[in-house]
């Protein structure tokens, strides 16, 4: 494949672009997708604790119960975000502790939009 080729697979398949949250506390749009990952992988870090079977996709299945996002787009995150958790074990949360690390994931989930 060529690099236009790849970059359009990329944007298929693993785009983050769907997802357009409002600056918050001084944290960019980009920022707060940043955020979001790191999030989801503290998220998931912490569940493969007490059941080793979790993932990446079966949290963002989670996350997305109420929120009805395409399963391709959370397919696609969910290996973004793993792929930023390799070999790592320490995720920061921003300062949000216990349920607000799960709220401000989704928060930023729904600023999903599907254009």
């Amino acid at each position: 494949m060529n690099f236009k080729e790849l970059r359009k697979f990329y944007s298929e398949n693993f785009s983050i672009g769907y997802l357009n949250p409002p600056e918050k506390n001084g944290q960019s749009s980009f920022e707060r997708k940043l955020i979001l990952i790191s999030l989801v992988d503290y998220i998931t870090y912490k569940s493969k604790l007490k059941d080793p079977d979790a993932t990446h996709y079966s949290i963002l299945m989670k996350l997305n119960k109420n929120l009805n996002l395409p399963d391709e787009f959370i397919k696609g995150f969910a290996i973004v975000c793993e792929d930023f958790a390799y070999h790592c074990t320490d995720f920061p949360t921003f300062g949000l502790k216990g349920q607000d690390i799960v709220k401000e994931a989704v928060a930023i989930l729904k600023t999903y939009v599907p254009f």
